[in-house]
């Protein structure tokens, strides 16, 4: 069952007030967990929520700190808060693109003002970039799907369009990471891991192997452990 719970929002640019909503509670059939800390849900539900843009000034905040505090229902109807699938870019087949070059802005123009920011906007660059080689399996194992041989061009001429788009990101992608390790602290073991698989996927082995020495939960970082003595750098599937 899913719940929701209403709640104020107040620009900070312009001061109008606009209606949002948490998320009390959600029913997940399956998830599928990343070794850079990305988990997909089945079904999906777009609950990332910590940047909002202004429906009236196009202006984008921080949604907590503009919570209105209050109990109250709003006596009247406010008009819903939006995200970033509401940016100008949201239509455009670059879209993903354009909303890693977005987070890329939004810390260059000082944005995130806390280093918790900093790490939600750092996160969402390395995902983002990671998305165009994410999802891929062998082809080999997609091979009976395929009705025809043009559906099998078509995968393998977007396959190595999303390989060329990462490559062209890949500046952006070990520029993100190195400043996401710099300011990046590990409070427990499952934070230890992240930050060798940050360096595991800059192609940081040595230094991957000396945080997983740490750990003393062993199997929790399996998988980890064989990419990094197999040197692979990609992100993978847990």
């Amino acid at each position: 069952m899913t719940t929701f719970h209403p709640i104020t929002l107040v620009c900070p640019h312009c001061g109008m007030k606009m209606s949002d909503y948490e998320l009390m509670s959600f029913t997940i059939h399956r998830s599928t967990a990343y070794s850079d800390g990305m988990t997909v849900t089945e079904p999906w539900m777009n609950n990332d929520k910590a940047i909002t843009l202004c429906p009236d000034c196009q202006q984008v905040f921080w949604r907590d700190d503009a919570i209105e505090e209050s109990d109250n229902y709003p006596e009247e109807e406010l008009p819903m808060a939006r995200d970033m699938h509401d940016l100008p870019f949201a239509f455009s087949d670059t879209f993903r693109e354009e909303l890693i070059r977005f987070y890329v802005k939004l810390l260059k123009d000082g944005f995130a003002n806390t280093t918790e920011k900093k790490e939600y906007l750092r996160f969402r660059i390395w995902w983002g970039i990671n998305n165009f080689i994410r999802y891929r399996k062998p082809f080999w194992k997609l091979l009976p799907r395929f009705k025809s041989v043009k559906q099998a061009k078509n995968l393998l001429a977007n396959r190595k369009k999303n390989r060329e788009t990462f490559a062209v990101f890949k500046p952006v992608f070990e520029e993100n990471l190195k400043n996401l390790i710099a300011i990046y602290q590990p409070e427990h073991e499952g934070e230890q891991i992240m930050l060798a698989e940050m360096y595991r996927e800059l192609g940081e082995m040595a230094k991957a192997k000396e945080v997983l020495n740490e750990v003393e939960d062993k199997a929790g970082c399996r998988k980890i452990r064989i990419a990094v003595h197999r040197n692979r750098k990609r992100v993978m599937k847990l």
